[in-house]
């Protein structure tokens, strides 16, 4: 569920950004996406303010269901 929410977090981020998101799967990647590594670290800049979660090591051939799986555990609260 969380990553669910995290997927739609992140088509809304892309869609800030300027992506065309209507034809977007969770195996889409971002270079699918016509993106390049200024937009990408775009998304990384937004995913920090919105939320403090992280978006390192996302690549290009990341897929959107990878880059919402790792936002959604970089975003959980970790234990000591």
């Amino acid at each position: 569920m969380e990553t669910l929410l995290m997927f739609d977090k992140l088509v809304a981020m892309l869609f800030e950004i300027g992506i065309d998101t209507s034809h977007v799967t969770a195996q889409t990647t971002f270079r699918q996406l016509e993106m390049d590594s200024l937009s990408l670290t775009e998304l990384a800049v937004i995913a920090a303010e919105g939320g403090g979660a992280g978006a390192d090591g996302m690549t290009l051939d990341t897929t959107l269901d990878e880059a919402a799986q790792q936002l959604a555990h970089a975003a959980r609260p970790q234990q000591a």
